[in-house]
């Protein structure tokens, strides 16, 4: 007896799941839109910040369709035999890390359904617990460098051109507002210096600018705390010859791959 042929739609999500367990050993809801063309990871990620407050909001399509593809995905996880697993999602707030909302309603069966991701049992209890810890992990607040005279929507002071502010619900709020005044601005460029500085700063958040000619935000650098600037700084300066012997060595790897893939070039050419 033949199988019976997929939908078109069953394609569309079979091939959005599928993708997105080989990549990443797990699938969720929103991975599957998103590879379906449905959601934009970019829309996710305004969402994880909280410049969106709604993430339904955010998807494309009819809502029979958005239910059926949500649908078609469960039975595909079950038949596969995918380990379901919940995880919170937070984003950081002036008050602490709060809650992200899916849906405007807050039905907490269609929260379940876009916090639940579905797990290979190929991984281990160990690896599924970091990718637990992963999941629920808040991103770090982004501040714009912006490219107007803005006003904050909570205390009304002036935010001039090329000063900092951040965007919550859509609203522009002032660093004093936003309580990230008194952090030091690190710029980019040193990757071992803005590792640690974060490492060591209770409090921080990666600054962007829109770039006009590129037509997207481009990272400037983070703010963080002195204290953990100064710390990264001395960690820094410590091992400063250990990193300059290791960029040395992986110099020299590089030259030496490079040296035997062109002494193989006229054998793969022949």
């Amino acid at each position: 007896m033949e199988a019976p042929s997929l939908t078109k739609l069953e394609e569309r999500v079979y091939r959005a799941a599928e993708a997105a367990l080989v990549h990443q050993h797990y699938v969720s809801a929103i991975d599957v839109l998103c590879g379906m063309g449905l959601l934009a990871s970019s829309a996710v990620d305004s969402w994880r910040k909280g410049r969106v407050e709604f993430l339904e909001s955010e998807i494309q399509g009819s809502p029979n369709k958005i239910s059926s593809s949500i649908a078609i995905f469960q039975r595909w996880a079950q038949e596969k035999g995918l380990k379901p697993s919940e995880a919170e999602y937070v984003r950081h707030a002036r008050s602490g890390t709060v809650p992200l909302q899916f849906s405007k309603s807050g039905d907490p069966q269609i929260e379940k359904v876009f916090r639940t991701h579905y797990v290979s049992p190929a991984l281990s209890e160990r690896k599924v617990q970091k990718l637990q810890e992963k999941l629920e992990k808040a991103p770090q607040p982004v501040v714009f460098l912006n490219l107007r005279e803005a006003e904050c929507s909570e205390c009304g002071a002036e935010i001039p051109q090329d000063s900092m502010l951040l965007m919550e619900a859509d609203q522009p709020l002032c660093l004093h507002c936003a309580r990230l005044d008194g952090l030091e601005f690190l710029p980019a460029g040193d990757t071992a210096l803005t590792r640690r500085a974060t490492k060591y700063s209770k409090r921080a958040a990666v600054v962007v600018r829109f770039s006009r000619a590129r037509k997207r935000y481009e990272r400037q650098g983070i703010l963080v705390e002195e204290t953990a600037l100064k710390k990264a700084e001395q960690d820094c300066v410590q091992d400063a010859g250990e990193r300059s012997a290791a960029r040395v060595r992986a110099a020299v790897q590089r030259a030496e791959q490079d040296r035997k893939l062109v002494a193989r070039m006229p054998y793969a050419l022949s």
